[in-house]
């Protein structure tokens, strides 16, 4: 099987920046909407404290993958 072609340091660079982002975005958004429904619903922070939990094991399972050797977008072996 042959190897894939070798990629400019840029495209590496891009995509870094695409996983780095995607990670922050993880991280924050559910708890940004969970904000937002509880001051539409005028409610207590259950939402917000949901949206953190969630947003914080979807943010933990996604850093797990990058971490991991050998998976798409991981460190090599």
């Amino acid at each position: 099987m042959p190897s894939p072609p070798p990629q400019s340091p840029l495209s590496v660079g891009i995509a870094w920046a695409y996983r780095v982002t995607a990670l922050g975005l993880e991280f924050s958004v559910p708890p940004l909407l969970g904000f937002l429904l509880d001051r539409r619903w005028e409610s207590t922070p259950v939402a917000t404290l949901v949206g953190a939990c969630l947003g914080f094991a979807a943010g933990l399972v996604h850093l797990i993958q990058l971490a991991t050797p050998g998976r798409p977008g991981g460190p090599p072996r």
